[in-house]
C-alpha cells in the first residue's frame, strides 16, 4: 500500500483530491471498458491515499537549483499544480491568494463531505515542504500590485480561475434581493459552515457546483431545496453519483424547466416564474437543444435563488 501511494503521489499533484472529486473522464475513454468495465482508476488512487501508511507525501528534492523565482496568483488547482512542477525543477516559488485558504475551489467551493479538509490540505502540506511559499489573504491590485510582481520576479503567472457567476439574463433578477450566485454561497458555507439559509431554495443549473449548492443549501437549514435544469437528468453535466445524492437526500429534481422571471415582494425574492421545455432533434454535435413550450408558465414559491449556470474569470483586478 505505502507502494501504491508513492506511485499515485509521484506525478501527480493532487492524489488525495483525484481520488475523491474528479470526474475520471479517463475512465470514460479506458480501453478496457470495450472488454468489460473500465479500470476503476478514480477509487484505486483513493484506495492508495487512504490507506499507505505514510504519514505525508515523501517528494523527491529537485538535482539542481535554479536562480530564477516566479510568482504565482492563484492558490487553485492551475496555480499550485504550476508551482509543484517548477518547484520539482529547482525554481524558487511564490504563490499569492486573495483567499484565507490554499486550496481556491477546492477549498471555497468543494463541500467538506466531498472534500474532507484534512485531505486537500495533506496534498497544500507536501507541496510546502519543496520549498513553495504561500501568501494568503493577499489580493493582486489591493495589498500588492501586479506591477509589483512583475518587477520583483523573473516570471509571473496569473491563475485566477473562474470564479464570477454568469447571471440569469431575466426580469427581477437585479431587483429582488435573495438572488445570490451559488460560488458565493458556497465560499461563505464553506468558510464559515454557521452560515445559514431560511425558507425555499432553488438552484438554477445542472453541473457540480448547482449540486454542490442544493447539498449545503439543505445542510444550511433550506426547508426545501428544488434543482431547475432545461434538460433532462440523462443531460445534467454533474456526475451521476451527485446527482443520485442530491435526490436520495430529499431535494427535488424539476427537469425540463427554464427560469423566466424573478417575482418579488417587499424588496426580496417571493417567487419564480419558469416555462417548461421539450428538447428538439439532435444538431450536428448529437446535442439536443431546449425549446420553450409556449403557455406552460408557472409560479414556484421561493425565498432564496441560487445561480449556478457556469463561472467565468474575473479580470478586474
Amino acid at each position: 500500500y505505502d507502494e501504491a501511494l508513492q506511485v499515485a503521489s509521484e506525478p501527480n499533484p493532487f492524489p488525495a483530491i483525484c481520488g475523491r472529486v474528479c470526474t475520471a473522464p479517463c475512465e470514460d475513454v479506458c480501453r478496457r471498458g470495450e472488454f468489460d468495465l473500465p479500470i476503476a482508476i478514480r477509487d484505486l488512487k483513493r484506495f492508495a491515499m487512504d490507506h499507505g501508511t505514510a504519514p505525508k507525501r515523501k517528494i523527491k528534492q529537485p538535482k539542481h537549483y535554479h536562480s530564477e523565482h516566479v510568482a504565482i496568483v492563484g492558490a487553485g488547482p492551475t496555480g499550485l499544480s504550476a508551482a509543484y512542477y517548477l518547484a520539482r525543477r529547482g525554481y524558487g516559488v511564490t504563490v499569492f491568494d486573495a483567499m484565507p485558504v490554499a486550496g481556491g475551489m477546492m477549498a471555497i467551493g468543494i463541500p467538506d463531505y466531498r472534500l474532507p479538509r484534512n485531505e486537500l490540505n495533506r496534498d497544500v502540506d507536501a507541496m510546502r515542504e519543496l520549498g513553495i511559499e504561500i501568501r494568503l489573504n493577499t489580493a493582486i491590485g489591493l495589498d500588492i500590485s501586479l506591477i509589483e510582481l512583475q518587477e520583483q520576479y523573473d516570471a509571473v503567472l496569473l491563475a485566477v480561475g473562474a470564479q464570477r457567476s454568469q447571471r440569469l439574463g431575466i426580469p427581477g433578477e437585479l431587483v429582488w434581493q435573495g438572488v445570490i450566485p451559488a460560488t458565493t454561497f458556497l465560499k461563505d458555507y464553506n468558510l464559515n459552515p454557521e452560515t445559514r439559509l431560511q425558507g425555499n431554495v432553488a438552484v438554477i443549473g445542472g453541473g457540480s457546483t448547482a449540486m454542490d449548492a442544493a447539498r449545503s443549501a439543505l445542510r444550511a437549514g433550506a426547508s426545501s431545496v428544488h434543482i431547475l435544469y432545461r434538460r433532462t437528468r440523462v443531460e445534467m453535466p454533474a456526475q451521476a453519483e451527485e446527482v443520485r445524492a442530491a435526490i436520495a437526500e430529499g431535494i427535488e429534481l424539476h427537469e425540463l424547466v427554464a427560469p423566466v422571471q424573478v417575482l418579488g415582494t417587499d424588496g426580496h425574492v417571493e417567487a419564480i416564474r419558469c416555462q417548461r421545455m421539450v428538447l428538439s432533434e439532435p444538431d450536428e454535435k448529437g446535442r439536443r437543444k431546449p425549446v420553450p413550450v409556449l403557455g406552460t408558465e408557472f409560479d414556484l414559491p421561493i425565498d432564496v435563488i441560487l445561480v449556478a449556470i457556469g463561472e467565468a474569470p474575473d479580470p478586474s483586478f
